[in-house]
């Protein structure tokens, strides 16, 4: 029984890192493809995570549907399409750790008050101060994270001057290089606010997507109990309401929407590390509990995507953001560590 305990906690963490990988990573591979406006890569990314959960669906058995479920996955679907948006703002990094962020505060109202009919996870708390604590922590890293900035994009001079008027015209190319960069410099604060509160946003609707799920393993006789039987449920929700998007969003258009060829395997393919990282946080959910799983699959891809950004996008640097971003993980894993150690013990807390 001991070696069973261990095995399947070691499972449990195992899936929790591969999430964590998956989530921070996903996107990267799109990265060096035009997603346009992000509505066409939006729907080729949901083929993708639809394909994944029927995988889970025919491994599973083919358990017993609920539509209730679904809507869980429209609710993850209308945060994904600001994802984008997101990313073009503010960068991979800053984007993974606000709307992670923001999503393991949602995650955490909701299991300690219990809300929207689910039961309170208070009763299973040995130290309610020290989840209080991890929230703060939570919300402070969250503040951190908004000093991070994306740096501008590296372009030649936009003035050009031929032989001839290099002399004459130096000043003046000078001058109009010097205004376009101003120009870009005001447009991108702007647009770094814009890209903060979607991000706020998206983590609202990543923090509510397993609700209908959970609720109705609460709620409903005889449902089962193990996470993975909701998969397929929530990646149809996901893919249905990706569809009404798109459709929406070429009426818009007059039906022209802008789509990009070349994106649609790696957009395939990102929707294949989504499912794998999503249905493994479904394990992790029952091997280790939400109240270890959340934090640690929340608040981990951060860590990969800022990676990504400072090593191989670039798009973060500069000594004043690096000592930012030390920060926040600081934080992260101080919040991450007491709301774990806030956890009972207890199997049926579990």
């Amino acid at each position: 029984q001991c070696c069973f305990l261990t095995m399947s906690l070691l499972s449990g963490y195992l899936c929790a890192a591969v999430s964590v990988l998956f989530f921070g990573s996903n996107f990267t591979v799109v990265a060096k493809y035009d997603a346009g406006d992000g509505m066409f890569f939006q729907l080729v990314l949901c083929m993708g995570i639809w394909v994944s959960g029927l995988i889970v669906f025919i491994t599973r058995g083919a358990p017993e549907f609920y539509p209730a479920a679904m809507s869980g996955g429209a609710i993850w679907c209308t945060g994904n399409c600001m994802t984008v948006y997101i990313i073009d703002k503010i960068g991979l990094g800053p984007g993974l750790v606000v709307w992670g962020t923001s999503a393991l505060i949602i995650g955490w109202l909701t299991g300690f008050f219990g809300l929207f009919g689910l039961p309170s996870e208070r009763p299973c708390l040995s130290e309610p101060w020290l989840n209080v604590a991890g929230l703060g922590l939570a919300m402070a890293a969250l503040v951190d994270s908004t000093y991070v900035k994306k740096g501008p994009p590296v372009t030649a001079g936009v003035a050009r001057c031929n032989g001839e008027e290099a002399a004459a015209g130096a000043a003046l190319c000078v001058s109009d290089e010097e205004a376009m960069r101003e120009m870009r410099v005001a447009a991108t604060r702007r647009g770094e606010k814009k890209g903060m509160l979607a991000a706020i946003l998206a983590g609202c609707c990543y923090g509510a997507n397993f609700l209908p799920s959970t609720w109705i393993q609460n709620h409903v006789d005889k449902a089962s109990s193990n996470g993975l039987d909701y998969v397929f449920n929530q990646f149809c929700g996901i893919l249905v309401m990706s569809m009404i998007y798109f459709l929406c969003y070429c009426a818009y258009k007059n039906n022209k929407p802008n789509i990009n060829p070349e994106i649609v395997l790696p957009g395939f393919l990102s929707g294949l590390m989504w499912g794998v990282a999503q249905s493994c946080w479904f394990v992790a959910n029952v091997e280790l509990g939400y109240a270890a799983a959340f934090p640690i699959i929340l608040i981990g891809p951060g860590f990969i995507g800022s990676m990504w950004s400072v090593f191989l996008f670039k798009d973060i640097s500069g000594r004043k953001n690096y000592c930012y971003l030390a920060g926040y993980f600081v934080l992260a894993v101080a919040s991450c560590a007491c709301i774990v150690a806030s956890r009972k013990s207890d199997p049926a807390c579990s």
